[in-house]
């Protein structure tokens, strides 16, 4: 990546962090927006983005353990 690409991002992430809130956030959802707009899937596309919803699969849901993941305290034998 060139230096100049660097400074740039630096510059972007240095506003994100030092603008008022307001200011950095409304930034980010028109920034946000507009990637959607170059990925094809944002809200204004809407024949790509309803065929973009259809081909999505459902997640799976993690596997409940059988066991707790908290380990209850130290066995009889260990020393603590």
């Amino acid at each position: 990546m060139p230096k100049n690409n660097v400074a740039q991002e630096v510059e972007v992430l240095r506003f994100f962090e030092t603008s008022p809130i307001e200011v950095a956030e409304t930034v980010f959802n028109i920034v946000r927006e507009r990637l959607r707009e170059r990925r094809g899937d944002g809200p204004n596309v809407p024949a790509q983005a309803s065929a973009a919803i259809r081909q999505r699969r459902p997640r799976l849901a993690p596997a409940i353990a059988s066991e707790p993941a908290v380990h209850p305290g130290p066995a009889q034998n260990e020393k603590v």
